[in-house]
């Protein structure tokens, strides 16, 4: 049986971060195994490509604004374009954004208040301001290509050594009391088949065993079933969320940043005349549903919400669109640390919709925890272990979209 180092289950944006790192601590024997490296289903993939560091608990808004900090240092690699957010409030949140706002300057990551006279003067494409207690903008968050950065992290993990294998399913652990002994990995054929085991019983194949000296849990929405395997507590569900992409013959938003409504919709400017957007209704069901509702989602859910707020959005035309998956948790931030009751498991993942946000510090600090025993980097990693739910130490977020 193949022994290995760190066994990585997942290679998505947060797996691949946590290699890079490992491998730049001096790890050797890293293995990274996915069913799909292309990520065809990736949340890494099919997500609005927003980052911002304007959260709401000290934990998120650090690691979001490390994240962010590096990606502005490859700007043109990962084409990180910095121009912001504008975010508008409703009554029922206004007066947590302006509270939480000192929090976000005072760890550094400027925020402007801003009344609802102050938006329609500054942004006068957002001409109805009916509802909008006020706003946030924080000029330091911006849009990404996702892809590029989860590349670079492959990249630099490769050439620290790092060994990822594709069309890997892992099917079943053995555990000798408190450690996980084996992990066995299914080959997938293709990548339709590869999601088809994910979302279900695993397909025919070649079997091979793994025996590692740690395991890391980072199967983002899929972490859910290796947590399982591992024997560990459950606090994850994965949620469909879709993304339109439609055109508009009258608007030029190619100098803004991401724009949030105080109904939840956000959108930006794409590429020429099109716009992307997005929207969560509320009560999702959990689920690993990738179909795209079409233009019916789009007129029904994002086009009435955009066309209250500005009269410019009253034209429109559905281009495409897409689904993908949040791994969500009880408190909407993410899962980093150990796994309890099983000395050589981690895991990094559910990071409710701010993967790419928090991902070279999410990786970097686990990889500190497990390389030195302990965060170094970030202290207030610590808050993000998993444990916490039952400890009734939460890290409630409340702005995700």
């Amino acid at each position: 049986m193949e022994e290995v180092g760190t066994l990585i289950i997942g290679a998505g944006i947060a797996g691949s971060s946590l290699a890079m790192h490992l491998a730049d601590l001096g790890e050797e024997d890293v293995v990274v195994v996915d069913p799909d490296l292309a990520g065809v289903r990736s949340s890494s993939e099919l997500n609005a490509g927003g980052v911002r560091a304007t959260w709401w608990r000290e934990v998120n808004i650090e690691m979001c604004a490390h994240s962010i900090e590096y990606y502005g240092q490859h700007a043109e690699e990962f084409g990180f374009r910095e121009k912001g957010y504008l975010w508008l409030y409703g009554p029922e949140l206004w007066k947590g954004a302006t509270q939480h706002a000192q929090t976000q300057n005072a760890l550094g990551w400027p925020v402007e208040l801003l009344t609802a006279d102050e938006v329609v003067a500054r942004w006068p494409v957002i001409d109805n301001k009916e509802g909008i207690a006020g706003a946030t903008f924080s000029p330091r968050d911006g849009l990404i290509s996702p892809h590029a950065v989860k590349e670079h992290y492959r990249s630099r993990a490769r050439a620290g050594g790092v060994e990822f294998r594709d069309r890997r399913l892992a099917v079943g652990m053995d555990r000798d009391d408190d450690a996980i002994t084996q992990v066995r990995l299914c080959h997938i054929e293709d990548g339709l088949a590869a999601y088809r085991s994910l979302e279900g019983s695993p397909e025919d194949g070649p079997r091979e065993a793994l025996r590692p000296l740690r395991v890391v849990n980072a199967a983002g929405p899929w972490a859910a079933k290796i947590a399982r395997l591992m024997g560990g507590p459950v606090h994850s569900r994965a949620v469909r969320r879709q993304i339109s992409v439609f055109a508009s013959q009258d608007l030029d938003l190619s100098g803004q940043g991401m724009i949030v409504d105080t109904t939840g919709v956000y959108f930006h400017h794409e590429s020429g005349n099109l716009l992307l957007g997005g929207y969560s209704p509320p009560g999702d069901p959990p689920s690993y549903d990738f179909t795209y509702d079409g233009a019916a989602f789009f007129e029904s859910e994002i086009w009435p919400r955009l066309a209250a707020r500005m009269s410019v959005m009253d034209r429109l035309h559905h281009v495409h669109g897409w689904a993908g998956l949040y791994a969500l948790t009880p408190d909407n931030s993410a899962i980093l640390g150990g796994v309890e009751g099983v000395r050589n498991a981690f895991e990094i993942h559910s990071f409710s919709g701010r993967g790419i946000m928090q991902s070279y510090a999410a990786g970097l600090a686990l990889a500190e925890l497990i390389t030195t025993g302990r965060h170094q980097t970030f202290r207030r990693a610590e808050r993000l272990d998993a444990r916490r739910f039952a400890r009734g130490h939460e890290e409630p977020e409340d702005l995700h979209i």
